[in-house]
Parts: C-alpha cells; sequence; structure tokens
C-alpha cells in the first residue's frame, strides 16, 4: 500500500462570487503548489468546505482536481453522514486517479454507538480499492478516533493510517504510537516538527496552502517549527478557512468567495491580514501574481 507521506495542503475549494464552482482558480493553485516543491493536495477536507456542497458539486470538484493534473500526490476527502455518498465519492476517486482518500466519521449523529461507528469504516474500508485514512477531528466532527473504534474496526488492509486534526500534543503520541507502521498524519501546523519526531509520515495543514516552501523547510529542517506556528497563528487569528482564501484571492488566483454559513474576510480585515502576511512570507515565495 502506498501510504500518503510529506507535505500536503488542504487545499480551499473555490468559487465565483455567485458562489459556483472555478475550476480554472482550482488548477491555478495546484499548479503553483506543486511549482513550490509541495508534495500533495487534499480535496474537499474541512478546508475544502466538503459539507456545504451537494453530491453532484463534490463528484464536479473532485474530477476538476484530477483533471488539472499537478505533478503532486491527490488525496480525496469522501466525508458524508450517507454511507451510500461515501462509497459514490470513493467511484470518483478511483475513477479520476487519486492516490488515498480521507474518511470522517458520520458527524451528525454524535451520540451513535462506537460499535455503529465502527460498522461504517469498516463499510467505507470493504468498499475502497484505495488506501483510507481515517479522520480524527473531534473538535468539528463530535466522534472521536477513539482507541476503542480502532479496535472494533481491527486490522484491514485498506485502512492506511490516520489524519490527526485534534491539534493535541496528546492525541499526537497516542495515535503516532497506534500507527507506527502504517501513516499518521499531523493536522495542525504547529505539531509538523513534533510529528515527525515522533515517527509520522507528514502533514495536511492549511498553511501548505498559502506558504508552500515554508512547510517543506519545516519538514526538511531547514526552518524552525516557530516560522510555521507565527503564520498559523495569523491564519487562525483572522479565521482559518476564511483567511486562507483571502490570501488566495489577494494573490490574483480567483474569487474565492465562501458559502453561508461561513463567511470571508471583509476589504479591511483582508488587507490587514495581507499587510502582516507580506511580512511573515518573503515575496519570492509567494505566487508571482500577488504584489
Amino acid at each position: 500500500m502506498d501510504l500518503p507521506a510529506g507535505a500536503i495542503a488542504p487545499v480551499p475549494t473555490p468559487l465565483t462570487i455567485d458562489n459556483q464552482f472555478d475550476s480554472s482558480a482550482q488548477k491555478a493553485h495546484l499548479d503553483w503548489l506543486a511549482s513550490e516543491g509541495l508534495d500533495g493536495a487534499l480535496v474537499l477536507g474541512t478546508n475544502g468546505e466538503f459539507p456545504s456542497f451537494s453530491l453532484d458539486e463534490r463528484r464536479a470538484v473532485a474530477e476538476g482536481a484530477a483533471a488539472a493534473s499537478p505533478d503532486i500526490q491527490m488525496l480525496l476527502g469522501v466525508g458524508s453522514c450517507a454511507l451510500p455518498e461515501v462509497e459514490e465519492m470513493l467511484g470518483v476517486a478511483v475513477a479520476s486517479g487519486y492516490s488515498a482518500v480521507l474518511c470522517p466519521p458520520p458527524f451528525y449523529y454524535r451520540a451513535a454507538p462506537v460499535e455503529g461507528v465502527a460498522e461504517f469504516f469498516r463499510a467505507v474500508l470493504d468498499h475502497s480499492p484505495l488506501p483510507v485514512l481515517l479522520y480524527h477531528i473531534p473538535q468539528v466532527s463530535g466522534v472521536p478516533i477513539s482507541d476503542r473504534l480502532l479496535d472494533l474496526i481491527g486490522e484491514h488492509e485498506n485502512l492506511a493510517g490516520v489524519k490527526d486534526s485534534s491539534g493535541d500534543e496528546d492525541e499526537l503520541r497516542r495515535l503516532a504510537a497506534r500507527f507506527a507502521d502504517r501513516a499518521y498524519v499531523v493536522g495542525s501546523d504547529r505539531l509538523v516538527r513534533a510529528c515527525l519526531e515522533a515517527g509520522g509520515r507528514g502533514s495536511i495543514s492549511a498553511a501548505a496552502s498559502v506558504a508552500p516552501r515554508l512547510v517543506c523547510a519545516v519538514h526538511r529542517g531547514e526552518a524552525e517549527q516557530k516560522e510555521l506556528d507565527a503564520l498559523r497563528g495569523l491564519l487562525e487569528e483572522y479565521g482559518l478557512g476564511a483567511s486562507v482564501k483571502a490570501i488566495l484571492r489577494r494573490c490574483g488566483f480567483g474569487d474565492f468567495a465562501t458559502r453561508p454559513p461561513l463567511v470571508g474576510l471583509d476589504p479591511s480585515r483582508t488587507d490587514e491580514l495581507w499587510t502582516a502576511y507580506c511580512r511573515l512570507v518573503p515575496r519570492e515565495h509567494r505566487p508571482k501574481t500577488s504584489g
């Protein structure tokens, strides 16, 4: 099984001002990430706002990213509370040439028995011809990837590992040890070095969408973790998803509008964010379309 590894960006889904998917902006962004040396991209993760799109829209976004043919590994988020929709997106991932998929637990029934959640994941693993990363983001999903759940899922040839977006160092240690022979991938920019030192295989972190060279440099030990912490802190200050989209918009990739219930940054906040971003990210590390 080819396991996900390296510095991977959870790319936002670009929308026009009338909230339609913008495939040209998606391609421009992916091409830039590849040119900066990034190892991979995750399409339709949390930063990709997957719950905000219909199944047909998600299919179009997934197929558009694959058609862009960036020279990096491509992962697809297949999350849904409905198992048939997950299975549908698994088919899209296979047909489009993705190397692996990311699947969160069904997140509406937060009090569902752990046995039922395990059955859900076993069905996904049985159906998927691709390696599957479980998605641990309990602060959003409300359903953790617990040791009890992993015990119930058991060994499976398609279980590639876990993406841990808890941001918790105790969870990092627990899950990195649990998946020592597979793939532990961290979702927080602040824990990239800690992940690698614990034997993890890589990161899928928001800053990689707007500063891929910095994230790669931290992976290689050529930049300090504190440099990435500063950028992550800035993105969090202005709202993680909204700030990434605002920077990409300011760089000239496209409108990168936001669909309700989420909201984007207003012009004055975008100006503040851009000024601070330019202090942290040198001009030569920004897209050539930017000022």
